[in-house]
């Protein structure tokens, strides 16, 4: 009968067993492409029709973590519910309990209830381990490249699918010696680089069990940048239904299903819709030409402000936004008490304590619902208007997660701009709220957001705007070069050696990437005025697209941000629209000459550059390793993920930088979003649990705002978040300044250094390192 299971056909019920990898996602999303198909074959092209079609492609997968349930939770409660597993990738060895969990039972009680397993990467090598092969060290570990892979045995899991077809590899470990009871699919052909050379690698990339449904691949079928990875699972499903038999039309029952991830998660950050609680009253100011008209403001309207923020588009390229924090509400969170405060600053280094909490929930489902409550109604401006502006810190990957630091450092602070400028290459908007609605959960909004009434908002906006008008006739004088004596915490030899560890945990499996960073600090005067000129000479040696410059007047502290590098913008229509542009893969940069008898030469020079850095293979490693992160992040909370622009080059001032595109939609909120690909991929490695351990057992120090993400969630459900680099940090007359790199195997120790001294110098030019 129509609407029964058995009109929908059979599909396989998926367990997918998660090694706390980072591309886990990428895998569930090939699995629920297929089981989409499937059903859309049958299910129609009405709304409700696709509705039902995505429903059950959910339904037909459940995701846990090795180690969340005993093996007698997993073999009593789940696998009775499913027909097939998929055992990820993952960081460590599959000899090693504790890398593997309960994997290591569902392989090995296969023998007893005949559920057909596929292990990838990982997964591959635990079949082997299991079954008495030998799982070694590689001659020639590979992360990030692609191989050709022969075809050995085209009978089942690879059937249809052409020799020497393309996929890539991350691993370390391989298998080195068969067992009897294991047969060989597929193994690498041609070359790969190593140690600075082309070398030839033949490691098994298939496996079989003689007579157990067990199959496994080295490679990573869910990359971007592999061929015919929808086919194999095409295979492995077709392997389920030889292998079950009797086919019941059966979908997970939803007491199994809430043991998932996905489950879970959507608990956590279940929403409650709530009223727009602003009006936005606004101004457009033409700008005429006018060059620069963002630091013309800040110059002007902002010369005695005490509490500046300003997020600068210097490039020219996009939006800046000049406001201040003086009498707004500010929230701060520390991951170690977490304890949320809200205060409004009354004078410098003076405030009002508005709101205190400790919180029994993570900060991010806090600010989700606080992000909610300061909804704007529709109106017509540009991209910010008005909202929250701020940073998270690196160390908010711990928020949650009962791993926390032992500082109660502020490691998130978020100030509610309700009045701004907002420059944009052609205008100018003067932008102020107005209160229309409250919530008792959010009383404190009250005290210190929003104008009042209607015509305060617009007196304001008249005044301000006079005042912008003004400023556009102003001339900015050039900021005086700022030496700064720069000094690392880890000196070259110590950072070399540092970098020598972390590829010996990567030959040993432990990571496939590990951005391994450094801090460099030096003395400047104190207060808001040296920490100005400083910033103005960074913008003017680095214009960037998202640059800012936000001082703290409570603590006398300031951050100076260049960033090039896109985290995530966000836009809500329907659904939430999400970008990410990782960056991975720097080269040095000569400053474009004044001489034009010199410029043909520097631009051959320069495009010579350009042309060395997108055909590295090392470089290109480093990007697809983060993008296959990112997509992965993405998947855990959209239905569609897009690489809409693979590794280009996006040149600045000072470097040239490899970038990709990456597009999603999804039905989550902004801070939602921002929290599942939060910390950024970039900074961290993958796979990032394991890598954020090593990270910190290298660098043993406290990243705060480098490495984290700044920027802003508007009230019309926009945002837009740049990963912290090319940032210095100002506070009690110390500048700080973190750099670092994605180290691979394939990396060069002295190599690696002179990129770190390339990015300080990109940041810092007038600076001097030892």
């Amino acid at each position: 009968m129509p609407g029964t299971n058995e009109a929908w056909g059979w599909h396989p019920r998926t367990l997918v067993v998660d090694n706390y990898d980072s591309y886990t996602y990428n895998l569930v999303a090939l699995l629920t492409d297929a089981a989409r198909a499937h059903y859309s074959s049958f299910g129609g092209s009405g709304e409700a029709s696709i509705e039902e079609t995505e429903r059950r492609a959910q339904e037909h997968i459940i995701v846990i973590r090795n180690d969340e349930y005993s093996w007698e939770t997993v073999r009593d409660s789940i696998l009775p519910h499913v027909d097939n597993v998929v055992i990820s990738p993952g960081p460590g060895t599959p000899a090693r309990r504790e890398d593997v969990g309960v994997g290591r039972d569902i392989i090995a009680h296969t023998q007893r209830d005949g559920h057909p397993v596929l292990g990838v990467c990982l997964g591959h090598q635990m079949i082997a381990h299991e079954y008495g092969a030998k799982v070694d060290q590689s001659v020639v570990p590979v992360h990030g490249q692609t191989s050709s892979i022969d075809v050995l045995d085209d009978s089942c899991l690879f059937h249809g699918i052409p020799s020497g077809f393309c996929a890539v590899r991350y691993h370390s470990l391989t298998v080195t010696r068969m067992s009897s009871s294991l047969r060989v699919l597929a193994r690498a052909a041609g070359t790969v680089e190593h140690a600075g050379r082309m070398v030839a690698s033949t490691d098994i990339m298939g496996i079989r069990h003689n007579t157990l449904p067990l199959w496994g691949v080295q490679f990573h079928p869910e990359s971007v940048c592999s061929e015919h990875g929808a086919r194999l699972l095409a295979n492995f499903a077709q392997l389920t239904r030889m292998a079950v038999g009797r086919l019941h039309v059966l979908r997970i029952p939803p007491h199994v299903q809430s043991m998932s991830v996905q489950a879970r998660d959507q608990h956590v950050w279940k929403r409650t819709p709530t009223e727009p609680r602003f009006s936005l009253v606004a101004r457009r100011v033409e700008l005429h030409g006018v060059v620069d008209a963002g630091a013309r403001v800040f110059a002007h309207v902002h010369s005695s402000d005490w509490a500046p923020v300003w997020l600068d588009g210097s490039d020219n390229s996009g939006m800046s936004v000049l406001a201040s924090s003086a009498h707004a509400a500010t929230v701060r969170y520390s991951v170690h008490s977490q304890q949320v405060r809200v205060v409004r600053a009354t004078g410098p280094g003076t405030e009002d304590t508005l709101y205190v909490q400790t919180l029994s929930e993570p900060f991010w489902t806090w600010m989700q619902r606080t992000v909610d409550a300061t909804r704007c109604v529709d109106s017509v401006g540009p991209a910010f208007r008005c909202g929250w502006i701020g940073h998270f810190a690196y160390e908010m990957k711990d928020d949650g997660s009962g791993d926390r630091e032992s500082e109660s450092a502020v490691d998130a602070q978020l100030t509610f701009v309700d009045r701004c400028v907002v420059v944009e290459p052609d205008c100018a908007w003067v932008l102020a709220l107005v209160r229309r609605a409250a919530d008792v959960e959010h009383e404190w909004l009250d005290q210190a957001c929003g104008f009042a009434s209607t015509a305060e908002a617009e007196a304001w906006v008249h005044g301000q705007t006079q005042r912008v008008r003004e400023a556009l006739d102003v001339d900015v004088p050039d900021p005086e070069p700022l030496h700064v004596q720069m000094r690392p915490l880890m000196d070259r030899a110590t950072y070399l050696d540092a970098i020598r560890t972390a590829q010996q945990l990567i030959a040993q499996g432990e990571s496939y990437e590990i951005c391994l960073t450094n801090e460099f600090q030096g003395l400047i005067a104190p207060g808001q005025m040296s920490a100005r000129q400083a910033y103005l000479r960074m913008r003017q040696n680095n214009p960037a697209p998202f640059g800012a410059f936000i001082w703290d007047s409570s603590n006398q502290s300031g951050i100076l941000s260049c960033s090039p590098e896109r985290f995530q913008r966000t836009r809500v229509d329907s659904e939430t629209e999400i970008e990410m542009k990782p960056i991975k893969g720097t080269s040095r940069r000569e400053p474009r000459p004044f001489l034009s008898n010199e410029y043909d030469e520097w631009r051959e020079e320069d495009e010579r550059r350009k042309q060395e850095l997108l055909s590295s293979v090392k470089e290109r490693a480093e990007n697809l390793m983060i993008v296959d992160l990112i997509r992965h992040d993405l998947n855990t909370i959209s239905h569609s993920v897009r690489v809409e622009r693979l590794m280009h080059i996006e040149s600045f001032a000072r470097v040239h930088q490899m970038v990709t595109t990456v597009r999603a939609r999804s039905c989550a909120g902004v801070v939602e979003c921002l929290a599942h690909c939060f910390p950024p991929g970039s900074m961290t490695g993958a796979p990032k649990t394991r890598t954020t351990q090593i990270i910190s057992q290298l660098e043993n120090r406290r990243r705060g705002v480098y490495s984290g993400v700044l920027g802003y969630f508007s009230t019309h459900g926009r945002s837009d978040w740049a990963v912290v680099i090319r940032t210095a940090v100002v506070a009690d007359g110390r500048m700080s300044v973190g750099t670092g790199g994605a180290l691979t195997i394939l990396s060069e120790p002295k190599a690696e250094w002179a990129e770190v001294e390339t990015k300080l110098h990109a940041t810092m030019a007038d600076s001097v390192s030892p």
